[in-house]
């Protein structure tokens, strides 16, 4: 049981998320607006807004962790380190199982604090795109909400250092662009 408490966790927030999507319905609008016909500009906006609340989860996060998990590191690594020669593997294997466990519940509340900032309105795709608003709650747009949800909240969980990747990226590319429109 203990070794599959993730996946439970994972579980049961995947059916709350998709009970959210189904249950709210339209009322999970996503915050920003799309700026007439530039989607580009308004995803590296939304890229700049997440990185920015990717950063402030990450130290909420760092702060829940240490002061959930801080004591019993601080336990081990003084076994560690007042080990004999012959205790001392057993005590070194029992911290890294203990940083393992710090890694992994991290990474699921993470994920959470990112789907509920997600369910919150603060979204990566939502803004980019426009639905028809003829039919204001249709399957599709359901799926592309879940979908949305999932994704801003993966890369918040991912950190900031994800998303400044991301930007990163489409800067490179912005610039190879711009240089090799010049050059023609």
């Amino acid at each position: 049981m203990e070794g599959n408490i993730g996946r439970i966790w994972l579980a049961l927030l995947i059916l709350a998320l998709a009970a959210a999507v189904v249950f709210a319905g339209a009322s999970l609008k996503p915050i920003g607006t799309r700026d007439g016909d530039a989607p580009f500009l308004t995803a590296l906006s939304q890229l700049g807004i997440l990185y920015i609340v990717a950063l402030f989860v990450e130290r909420s996060l760092e702060v829940l962790i240490k002061a959930w998990r801080q004591g019993g590191k601080s336990r081990l690594e003084e076994e560690v380190r007042s080990a004999e020669a012959d205790a001392k593997a057993e005590a070194e294997k029992n911290l890294g199982e203990y940083r393992t466990g710090t890694q992994r519940r991290a990474l699921l509340v993470g994920l959470t604090l990112g789907v509920l900032v997600s369910l919150s309105g603060v979204r990566l795709l939502g803004p980019i795109f426009e639905f028809d608003v003829s039919d204001p709650w249709s399957f599709q747009q359901a799926v592309f909400q879940f979908t949305d949800i999932i994704v801003t909240a993966g890369l918040i969980a991912g950190g900031s250092a994800t998303i400044h990747e991301l930007m990163a990226l489409v800067d490179d590319f912005l610039k190879a662009s711009r240089k090799s429109a010049k050059q023609s």
